[in-house]
């Protein structure tokens, strides 16, 4: 914040509520004009625009029947079919993107189908975690009704992360429109596909599987509860509730059982690599 802002003081507090209260201490500049701030992203940048700029930025959007990708469209192959979940910091979003990297999958991140933007997130970025935020917002005339579906289901996790009960006709709301958008942009784009996002436990696997067919698997990364604790108190430093927070949402998440069908479970240990992760994926899937 001192280096970007060339101040020692900061001058402004921002408060959210996303199942607690979260609040972000950051720089107003003299001019009034930009907000900065450091959370857990790294730092944020606010800047004010006028309604016409705000209208021209939001025009610069993709396509949300069509967003682009780094895929070659060959919509005759119907290839692998994998979803990767688990708990959150488990590592869902890089297995995805370094299959993507490695072995040529189309990698759709979950997370961007909540926050309505492109879900083809570049397999040679650093953090697809955090890339995310920087991946363009979508267009069309199908945006509004899914802003309210996500605004729903983004309510209800708010809520779990609170404590509150899990709502399955919410998430049952949620799942099945993503589950449509997955399925028309696999027809679209063809080949092996690769998707992180949560799904907690075997009846929501269960009810996705329902709407995307037989072909899907489900790919459950697990780690020991303390092994994880770790790694996502590292991601945030200094931050005990929101590590609280993340960690009670990763107790909702189950393992694989022997009754969800095409489900495995793979174990993460903190000794293995994200490479040693992937190689695991494949001999588990006979791949």
């Amino acid at each position: 914040i001192v280096e970007t802002t060339g101040q020692n003081f900061y001058n402004i507090s921002l408060s959210f509520f996303f199942g607690k209260e979260f609040t972000e201490l950051g720089v107003v500049s003299e001019d009034g004009l930009r907000i900065t701030t450091k959370n857990d992203i790294g730092l944020s940048v606010l800047d004010w625009m006028s309604e016409e700029e705000a209208a021209t930025l939001e025009a610069k959007g993709d396509p949300i029947e069509a967003p682009p990708g780094p895929y070659k469209i060959q919509p005759e192959i119907l290839g692998k079919f994998l979803w990767i979940t688990g708990g959150t910091g488990v590592g869902k979003s890089i297995s995805a993107q370094l299959l993507s990297k490695m072995h040529g999958y189309v990698y759709y991140e979950g997370d961007c189908f909540a926050s309505c933007r492109n879900p083809y997130i570049p397999p040679d970025v650093q953090n697809p975690s955090l890339a995310q935020f920087l991946q363009k917002p979508l267009i069309g005339e199908c945006l509004e009704e899914r802003r309210e579906v996500c605004k729903r289901a983004n309510e209800m996790f708010g809520e779990m992360m609170a404590g509150g009960d899990f709502d399955k006709g919410k998430a049952e709301e949620y799942y099945e429109k993503m589950c449509d958008d997955i399925k028309r942009e696999r027809k679209r784009i063809g080949g092996d596909w690769s998707i992180a996002g949560v799904t907690f436990g075997q009846d929501l696997r269960n009810f996705i599987r329902s709407k995307l067919g037989p072909d899907l698997v489900f790919v459950v990364l697990n780690m020991e509860m303390e092994d994880l604790k770790e790694r996502i108190r590292i991601r945030h430093i200094r931050e005990e509730g929101t590590v609280d927070i993340l960690m009670s949402i990763s107790r909702l998440c189950e393992a694989a059982t022997e009754d969800d069908d095409n489900a495995v479970n793979v174990m993460i240990t903190k000794e293995m690599s994200k490479k040693d992760v992937i190689s695991k994926i494949l001999e588990k899937l006979n791949l």
